[in-house]
């Protein structure tokens, strides 16, 4: 039988460095594609978010047909000026904690499929759309619906 990686490779030290390598590589992977890291230039959290707190919520975020899925990793923060993102530290790398104000926000939308129902929140001048389930979601369409009266928020 073949062996994959040469014997010297499969040595702790190099399996370590081999897990951290992907790791890196993956958890940056996965803030290009779902939109975080670009995001994070238009609406990162200068400092700690106060507000209704939700831990360990399940979402996604990024293109309508690929969003990359982060199930029970996130923590949301919501109050009268807008709502605070963050995800859990070990997948943080290139995905700084944000804060996206009312006023940036183009639309939030109640959406629902088969039994399960979510916000959808698309922000001001960037293609990621935001999806989260739940009581955050429910919170973040109701602040957003008192925040701004007058957008059309379904």
């Amino acid at each position: 039988m073949q062996q994959f990686l040469p014997a010297e490779l499969m040595e702790p030290q190099w399996l370590l460095l081999l897990f951290a390598t992907m790791w890196v590589g993956i958890t940056s992977l996965l803030a290009m594609m779902s939109g975080w890291s670009s995001l994070a230039g238009h609406v990162r959290a200068d400092g700690r978010v106060d507000g209704q707190r939700f831990r360990f919520v399940s979402g996604s975020m990024g293109m309508r047909w690929f969003p990359v899925s982060y199930g029970g990793c996130l923590f949301v923060t919501v109050n009268d000026a807008g709502f605070g993102l963050a995800i859990f530290f070990l997948f943080r790398l290139m995905s700084p904690p944000l804060f996206v104000p009312w006023r940036e926000v183009e639309s939030v939308e109640l959406r629902r499929f088969l039994f399960w129902r979510f916000v959808v929140v698309r922000v001001r001048n960037h293609w990621t759309a935001i999806s989260i389930r739940g009581a955050a979601g429910d919170a973040i369409l109701s602040a957003h619906r008192r925040a701004c009266p007058s957008a059309d928020a379904s």
